[in-house]
């Protein structure tokens, strides 16, 4: 018993260990105010599209700026600004993913993928520039509306992890 109690022991110490050692922490955000070291005023671009869906393009654009909005760091400008993020909506799809037991569609999976590019204006440098996707499940509906909806508020979801991703892309401090 006193073994098991001293192993018990051993490893409560050694999680604790670890977790006041703040093992891989690193600020997101300079601390002089600067996006990504590239300035202190970021405009958004409306992204391209070039999937079937419409306006999905301008949900990516909106749940980026409002990501911005939301994080210390830069002011975000409708134009003018000392730093660019523009992107293309490369695909966008859904596929079934789960089934009832007489064979019908129970749930969907909607991706989205995106490339995003930020850029310097006065010296025209890429800061970062990449490919992120993500996806999410919503059920289906016999209901067309219903289903229509709750395609639409995937779709947002999918943008808000989006936004999310880019910005954690693009503000790390390497």
């Amino acid at each position: 018993m006193a073994g098991v109690m001293r192993k018990y022991s051993l490893v409560c110490l050694l999680v604790l260990a670890m977790a006041l050692g703040g093992c891989g922490y690193h600020t997101m955000m300079p601390a002089r105010g600067e996006f990504g070291r590239g300035g202190k005023t970021i405009e958004v671009s409306i992204f391209a599209n070039r999937t079937y869906r419409p306006n999905i393009e301008a949900v990516i654009t909106d749940s980026i700026i409002d990501e911005l909005v939301r994080r210390e760091g830069a002011q975000v400008v409708n134009s003018g600004g000392e730093i660019v993020l523009s992107g293309t909506v490369l695909s966008y799809g859904t596929a079934a993913v789960s089934y009832t037991a007489t064979d019908t569609v129970k749930e969907y999976r909607a991706t989205i993928t995106t490339e995003a590019t930020l850029r310097r204006v006065g010296d025209g440098k890429v800061l970062w520039k990449g490919i992120v996707s993500a996806n999410t499940v919503f059920p289906a509906n016999d209901d067309l509306v219903l289903q229509q909806n709750s395609e639409d508020d995937a779709i947002r979801a999918i943008c808000r992890k989006l936004a999310q991703q880019i910005y954690l892309h693009t503000t790390e401090d390497f």
